[in-house]
Order: structure tokens, then C-alpha cells, then sequence
């Protein structure tokens, strides 16, 4: 139900957004933010269509402003943890480290957030440890053959990022995010690193931390 009360906190907190910024109100702005409130706020009612909104807006609008402030507010109100997802991981970290910060100092709002992405992203130390291992025991076996005269090809450059990675894991220069290592990943290399939900072991992983 969208309140009088709600409504004066949502107003209020785009009030103090513009008014700390030097901005000007934009209709397309205040449009949006009525429409994501009134579909948000008749997510419990008992026509389910009324809490779905499709809204498109140009360049410029200030969408994320838009639908975060009255979203935000709703989802306070209603003690719900509030996601916001997007197409794109970039977008993500967009709104986490730009957006949602400009609007925590300059709406009045107080809320916390934090990123969320698909495992996809992140490390499996339990692939990487494998793959340590198969390289130590390729690397035996490629000696002990060239005494022979033959030879094993292995990557070196390989082996070199997985003991990087391992180095900096273990050491906490690196926590795992595909994003936040400090060179471009080839898709190739990193697919061998990283697992999706039905190779995820959870909460039976070695390395887990009793989730799932």
C-alpha cells in the first residue's frame, strides 16, 4: 500500500538529492519514480499484474536515481532486502560504486548494499588445485620422458597464472573475482578455474564455508 507516509519519505529523499546536488527536478525523472513506487507497493495486492512496471526512458533521464530512491524506500518500509538486477556485470559495478554511493550521501536515505554475481565470476579453488596438481605431475612426467628423447607440451604460461593466482589467494592480494585480477583473463584459462551450479559441491566443498 503506498501511504501518505511513504510517499512524503520517497519526496523527501529525492527533495534533499536534488537540492545537495544543484539539480533541477526532471518530469521523466519524478514520473519514474511514481511508477516503480506504485508498482512496488501493489506487489501484495490481489491483482498480481498491477506490480509489474516496463518503463523506458532516454539518456540522461536519471533512471538508476529514479527506481532506486522509490524502490529503496519501499523496501525499507516493508523490511525486505531489495536486488536490483542488471544485463551486465559492468552495469553492475556502475551503479555499486557510483550511483548507489552518490545517492547514500545526498538523499537523507541510510541503507547498505554490496555486489552479487554469478559463480561464474569467481574462482573454484578446488578446480585450481587440481590443475596444480596435474601440472606438477605433467611436469614430472614430461622430464622423465625427455630423458628418453620425448617430449610433453604444457603450457608454461599457464602454469605461471595458476601459481600466481594461488600465491595471491593465499596471500589475500586477491579474493577470487575474475574482475579484480590485475591482467585481461583469456575465456579460455579462466573457464578451467571456474565451476557453475551443478559442479558446485556447496556446502560439501572442501573449501566452502558452509554455504551453498
Amino acid at each position: 500500500m503506498l501511504n501518505e507516509e511513504i510517499k512524503q519519505s520517497i519526496q523527501t529523499a529525492y527533495s534533499t538529492f536534488l537540492e545537495r546536488k544543484s539539480l533541477q527536478a526532471r518530469y521523466g525523472q519524478r514520473l519514474m519514480i511514481a511508477e516503480v513506487a506504485k508498482a512496488l507497493a501493489s506487489h501484495s495486492s490481489d491483482d498480481p499484474d498491477t506490480a509489474l512496471a516496463a518503463i523506458e526512458a532516454g539518456t540522461g533521464t536519471g533512471k538508476t536515481v529514479a527506481y532506486a530512491i522509490a524502490a529503496i524506500v519501499l523496501a525499507q518500509q516493508a523490511e525486505k532486502k531489495l536486488v536490483i538486477s542488471t544485463a551486465t556485470v559492468a552495469l553492475q559495478e556502475q551503479i555499486v560504486n557510483k550511483d548507489l554511493p552518490d545517492l547514500l550521501r545526498n538523499s537523507g536515505l541510510e541503507f547498505s548494499y554490496a555486489l552479487a554475481k554469478g559463480r561464474g565470476r569467481y574462482l573454484c579453488l578446488v578446480k585450481l588445485d587440481n590443475l596444480l596438481q596435474h601440472q606438477e605431475r605433467t611436469e614430472s612426467t614430461a622430464q622423465m620422458f625427455a630423458e628418453e628423447g620425448f617430449s610433453i607440451d604444457f603450457s608454461s604460461e599457464e602454469k605461471q597464472l595458476f601459481d600466481d593466482m594461488m600465491n595471491r589467494f593465499a596471500s589475500g592480494r586477491w579474493d577470487g573475482d575474475r574482475d579484480n585480477w590485475p591482467q585481461v583473463l583469456e575465456d579460455r584459462s579462466w573457464s578451467m578455474l571456474t565451476t557453475d551450479h551443478i559442479q558446485c559441491a556447496g556446502r560439501r566443498c572442501s573449501h566452502g564455508r558452509g554455504t551453498a
